[in-house]
């Protein structure tokens, strides 16, 4: 599920020498993690790993420049891969960009993050840095890009049922892939093999994992469902659903949410719109049309706001703490919702 532009980034990391720091980030954290993932397979598989995070190198500016110097024990290639929890120590990225010579390349991630951030303006703008946003897929291109993986599988499907698994993922690459990937075992097909693949087939294999889809909640949280909003957290948290999954499926459906609510401000009817919204899975169909009807587009854009703050929140604080604010913070936006209603 990749663009051409992706893929340069992503050869950058043997074909470019020259570059030494590759950032990738942005608010698709499934794709963040994706390239991060390709890049290192690029080096191969015998290649030496050397993990820090942004708390490491903030406390020792010397340590990502040294590492990035320093040769494999055996040999062979080698690469850091560097995780900002925030956005902290600039220092020691800026000493690895002044190393002269050979380095290791330093494969970097970090959430979304402003054209005002200085992380971002020293990637972009040093000659040995390369950098790679992941914006969060329009629907139609999450659809496209399931259709795109299926192919590679010998899996055929109509752009319904690709959307479907979109919804079904949160527009998740990673895990939009790994739907594909059932469902190819499941057909025993390749491209020398191919298989049309049914809806039934992909609602008896989904229901195996329907405990890790989070459209549930986040449709009683937007209609301010507070008494359900409260069962389904219990659920996500005694599952583990990831903190950091939940806020950014919830920044997408209130992003799709503000680009609908834009024709009702026109004058459309909130049901004809949601009826006309193909991606718009019908079970969902009631929800949508409460949602637009509740949420007026200042309110959205607000909210939306206040989601990217929570994530910035989130990626900050140690382990275990984050399910603690989300819960805290999903409630009161049920509770806004509640109100608005």
């Amino acid at each position: 599920m990749t663009n051409p532009k992706e893929r340069a980034f992503v050869s950058a990391v043997l074909s470019r020498p020259d570059i030494r720091f590759f950032l990738i980030y942005g608010q698709d954290e499934s794709a963040v993690a994706d390239i991060a993932a390709n890049m290192a397979a690029q080096l191969g598989p015998i290649a030496e790993r050397i993990d820090l995070d942004s708390d490491r190198i903030r406390n020792d500016p010397a340590l990502l420049a040294d590492e990035a110097s320093a040769l494999s024990l055996f040999g062979d290639q080698r690469y850091v891969r560097l995780n900002f929890r925030r956005e902290e120590g600039l220092a020691a990225v800026e000493n690895l960009l002044e190393i002269t010579g050979k380095a290791n390349p330093v494969i970097a991630t970090a959430g979304n993050l402003t054209k005002a951030s200085k992380l971002r303006k020293l990637a972009e703008g040093n000659p040995r840095a390369m950098s790679h946003i992941c914006y969060m897929p329009e629907e139609g291109d999450a659809a496209a890009a399931i259709m795109a993986a299926a192919a590679t599988q010998g899996l055929k499907l109509d752009r319904a049922l690709a959307s479907r698994i979109s919804r079904y993922t949160g527009q998740d690459r990673k895990l939009g892939t790994a739907e594909i990937e059932k469902l190819a075992l499941y057909y025993d097909s390749s491209p020398e093999r191919p298989a049309t693949v049914e809806v039934s087939a992909f609602e008896a294999l989904s229901a195996e994992t329907g405990e890790e889809n989070v459209s549930g909640l986040i449709n009683q949280i937007m209609s301010g469902e507070l008494r359900k909003v409260g069962i389904e957290l219990a659920a996500a948290r005694e599952v583990g659903v990831d903190a950091i999954r939940i806020i950014r499926a919830l920044q997408r459906r209130v992003g799709m949410l503000a680009a609908l609510r834009a024709k009702v401000d026109k004058g459309s009817n909130p049901g004809a719109v949601v009826k006309a919204t193909r991606s718009i899975f019908y079970k969902e169909a009631d929800s949508f049309t409460r949602q637009l009807s509740r949420w007026p587009s200042v309110r959205l854009a607000g909210l939306n706001s206040h989601l990217i703050d929570i994530e910035a929140k989130l990626m900050s604080v140690k382990e275990g703490l984050g399910h603690v604010i989300l819960e805290e913070e999903l409630v009161r936006i049920a509770r806004a919702a509640a109100r608005l209603g």
